[in-house]
């Protein structure tokens, strides 16, 4: 599939960079390269720490989506080798003693995925379930005779004998959130529960029921429980995040709805990651909300209980003694694995002196090790580097982690973190990249309006030349409680390739520098952080190469919000694209698939204060924008829905500037980052043809303009 056939792509030759001086026989990157990537997910390092199993990812071509295999390396180094033959394959997880490898191999839309488990001395894979409703998140049992994992199968609708209706019947909705963006209509007669099944075979065994969800299952070190988290509240919109961690039976002679629970930790907060000691201790993620809501919380290292303590365990003690680092959090790329998973890592130390945990800080996610006494954090991963996902081996000292940069998506590594040794096991992208004049890419600090530093990258076109003027575009992130950072962007580098200069920063709400500056822009969003965009701006201009008169601006989702919010109250842009974005306050509140009825990021909800709403609303400031304007926006996307972009392109069509809406039919808010390949390149293809017409002058008669 090359760019030219890539349906709906614009016409021109928007996919061929300009010439660059780049060195003989590498050119830039372009937008159609992305179907040609690999992706490393789901790294699963075995027991004894010789082998890794991970999940690679890439673009089937004929079919226009994403295929996934099961592969595996030597922790030591050597070729990597596919143990599985489907292409559906997911979900890698090591038996106690290394001998098998339980995985989850989906068929198609109509087929879903299904436990399976591959002897790894030789021999065929061997099919453990067949449910309904397909079955996922194996977790072997410590005496490696079982596998609990969860499904959303009901026996006792599924297995019954009655006729399909023509057509669906209408859905009775007494819940205000009832759809996921991404997920579809949420099947409350179906809600994932927890299983078990022989390793060896046989019929599996529901635990678990009712109309309450649970999460991915784990043993309990002593293999008598079943351990899994679930929010059982009946209206957990009207209250603060929370969830208990809960222990089931895998005896139980039949399903609970859960009344056979046992509640294993009860504090007032999530429990977002959770790991057992060999003394009992239970070391968990999360943090105890008791106060009035935020529009950001960090999260804690904690650990409840002590050996042979009782159930639900004690209160909980903070075991990290700083914030330095966003415990649990990562950092933004467009070439995160689209399919295929995997676990930010969380793991205690076999002799529990210490608690290992993915952190992010200053714009780059590592790996950090916790002393349980004290509570100092150390990084295991440098700061150059994005961690996307990693296990480790029993005693918490050998790790197989995925780590891309600004110039890798993600390759797949062994680190001792004992030594601090860092063996590349897998890098499948090099022979693609050896052929690629990437930009630079300049981390920098600057000042904004009231001094507080601001921190940003720049990424340079391939042959850059100080003495030039280069047209710029000011990328900013959604969230807006989330970072860029030293994740890899191939959107920047393909504007960047086609010689343009891309300045990305993390503005007030960012994640990454602290609590206050996430949280600093609650009831103020947009605001003090649109103003820290704008001086990024004016710092990249006075290095004396942008063309001020050449400006662009992008941005998705709260990005998206930032970019029609800052066109409205300056005229410098001369081009602007605003992607799944967010317009008119009140009607996002009611239309997007969660509820927020707890005062986040207003105070009041929009028929109790209709004027804050109108005023946050960058519709409400249309007649003053003179930009040209793209909007993208995908019509299935129900976390910013599409009449959010809908409203932008009405209000200055109405008044005749230059605007147009480009609509992908079947995709989520997470067109971008994991939609269908082919749309993926047409997404950056217009990005770039918006912009090469009104900051290069290159004609683009198919919008109009």
């Amino acid at each position: 599939m090359t760019s030219a056939d890539v349906p709906g792509a614009p016409s021109g030759d928007a996919g061929a960079p300009p010439a660059s001086g780049a060195p003989a026989g590498r050119r830039p990157l372009r937008a159609e390269d992305l179907l040609d990537l690999v992706w490393v997910a789901d790294p699963q390092i075995s027991p004894d720490g010789t082998r890794v199993a991970f999940t690679r990812v890439h673009v089937d071509k004929d079919d226009d989506g994403y295929a996934t295999s099961i592969w595996m390396v030597p922790a030591a180094g050597g070729a990597a080798r596919r143990l599985t033959a489907g292409t559906q394959d997911a979900q890698p997880r090591w038996s106690p003693d290394g001998s098998r490898l339980a995985f989850v191999r989906g068929g198609g839309k109509d087929s879903p995925g299904q436990i399976w488990v591959l002897p790894m001395a030789g021999g065929e894979a061997a099919q453990l379930t067949r449910l309904a409703k397909g079955a996922a998140s194996p977790a072997w049992s410590p005496d490696g005779r079982r596998i609990a994992f969860t499904s959303g199968t009901n026996p006792a609708l599924d297995d019954a004998k009655t006729d399909k209706p023509k057509h669906e019947p209408a859905r009775i909705v007494t819940r205000p959130v009832f759809r996921e963006n991404g997920g579809g209509f949420i099947d409350f007669d179906h809600r994932p529960h927890v299983w078990v099944v022989d390793a060896d075979g046989g019929a599996p065994c529901q635990l678990t029921t009712g109309r309450f969800a649970e999460g991915p299952p784990r043993w309990s070190r002593d293999g008598r429980w079943i351990l899994t988290v679930s929010d059982r509240r009946d209206e957990p919109w009207f209250e603060l995040p929370a969830s208990r961690l809960y222990a089931v039976s895998p005896d139980l002679p039949a399903p609970t709805d859960g009344t056979d629970l046992a509640t294993v930790l009860d504090h007032p907060g999530p429990v977002l990651a959770w790991a057992e000691a060999d003394d009992g201790r239970f070391v968990t993620l999360g943090g105890e909300l008791t106060g009035p809501p935020h529009a950001y919380d960090q999260w804690d290292v904690l650990v409840h209980g002590a050996a042979g303590a009782a159930w639900p365990l004690a209160p909980a003690k903070t075991v990290n003694a700083e914030r330095d680092h966003a415990f649990g959090e990562g950092v933004n790329a467009d070439q995160h694995p689209p399919k295929g998973g995997g676990q930010t890592p969380f793991a205690v130390a076999r002799d529990g002196r210490a608690v290992f945990v993915g952190g992010a800080r200053h714009g780059a996610s590592q790996l950090l090790r916790v002393d349980m006494d004290g509570g100092a954090a150390h990084a295991l991963t440098g700061p150059d580097r994005d961690l996307v996902a990693g296990t480790c081996t029993p005693d918490g000292r050998g790790w197989a982690v995925t780590l891309g940069s600004v110039a890798r998506p993600g390759d797949l590594y062994h680190l001792d973190a004992a030594t601090g040794a860092l063996t590349l096991l897998y890098a499948p992208n090099e022979a693609l990249f050896a052929g690629i004049d990437l930009g630079t890419v300049e981390e920098f600090w600057y000042p904004s309006f009231d001094d507080t530093p601001i921190h940003g990258w720049i990424v340079k076109p391939p042959g850059f030349d100080p003495s030039q003027r280069y047209p710029m575009v000011l990328e900013i992130h959604g969230g807006p409680h989330t970072a860029y950072g030293v994740g890899f962007f191939h959107e920047f580098h393909v504007l960047a390739g086609a010689g343009y200069v891309v300045v990305y920063t993390n503005p007030r709400g960012s994640t990454s520098y602290g609590w206050a500056f996430a949280n600093s822009i609650q009831y103020r969003f947009p605001g003090d952080d649109a103003t820290d965009l704008v001086h990024a701006v004016d710092a990249v201009v006075a290095r004396g190469y942008v063309d001020p008169a050449r400006l662009g601006i992008t941005g998705g989702s709260g990005g998206g919000l930032l970019t029609n919010w800052i066109i409205a109250r300056t005229p410098r842009f001369a081009a602007a694209v605003t992607q799944r974005c967010v317009s008119e306050w009140a009607s996002m509140m009611y239309s997007a698939d969660f509820a927020m009825f707890l005062p986040y990021w207003f105070r009041k909800q929009p028929f109790e204060d209709p004027e804050e709403y109108r005023s946050r609303s960058p519709v409400t400031y249309a007649a003053d924008i003179t930009t040209p304007l793209m909007i993208i926006h995908s019509e299935d996307d129900w976390r910013t829905p599409i009449g959010q972009g809908e409203a932008m392109f009405r209000a200055l069509k109405a008044q005749r500037k230059p605007v147009v809406m480009v609509r992908f039919p079947g995709e989520s808010h997470e067109l971008s980052r994991s939609g269908a390949p082919s749309r993926r390149v047409q997404n950056q293809a217009h990005i770039r043809k918006w912009f090469d017409r009104w900051l290069m002058g290159v004609e683009a008669p198919e919008y109009g303009v």
